[in-house]
């Protein structure tokens, strides 16, 4: 599937009305500036051409400036990122997307062109090792969520950490 063919499927299964208008240019290059790197493609297609977060999973990807939609109570994108980054052992290019719930998020790196995935779940590893690269990209997310696959991200089995 093309990433025009993700953006018309992300349009398609939206009911009308239910996705905020796309962000302004500004609101990405003020996240972009702050994570240091560009927003992958297809995400930055996403938010410029579709709709300012609410599309993804359940509708919860974050929203680069509004926290007023119905469709997540997380702060807007660069607030939450800016708290991520807080956090020990946190890459700075690593941005978080959206809330599954239970603690569990899906995070997409910055620094590679396709958007590669992160999950954190710190109900199954320590805090140290809650953060973990998954093997697919955004694409492979969103194709995913639009066919209803919708899997939490699976942290691998941690070795020799006594606290996981």
């Amino acid at each position: 599937m093309t990433d025009d063919e993700i953006i018309q499927r992300i349009r398609e299964q939206t009911p009308a009305g239910k996705l905020p208008p796309p962000a302004p240019p500004e609101a990405v290059a003020e996240l972009e500036a702050a994570v240091g790197h560009s927003m992958p493609a297809l995400l930055k297609r996403i938010y410029l051409e579709v709709a300012d977060g609410g599309f993804g999973r359940g509708g919860e990807a974050l929203s680069l400036t509004d926290t007023t939609y119905s469709f997540s109570d997380s702060e807007r994108l660069l607030v939450e990122y800016l708290g991520w980054c807080r956090r020990p052992n946190h890459p700075a290019s690593v941005v978080p997307l959206l809330a599954w719930g239970c603690a569990i998020w899906s995070l997409v790196d910055f620094s590679t062109p396709d958007g590669r995935m992160w999950g954190w779940d710190p109900n199954v590893r320590c805090l140290e090792h809650a953060l973990f690269p998954e093997d697919f990209t955004l694409a492979d997310r969103l194709r995913g969520w639009l066919d209803e696959r919708e899997d939490f991200p699976e942290a691998p089995t941690p070795v020799g950490c006594p606290h996981c």
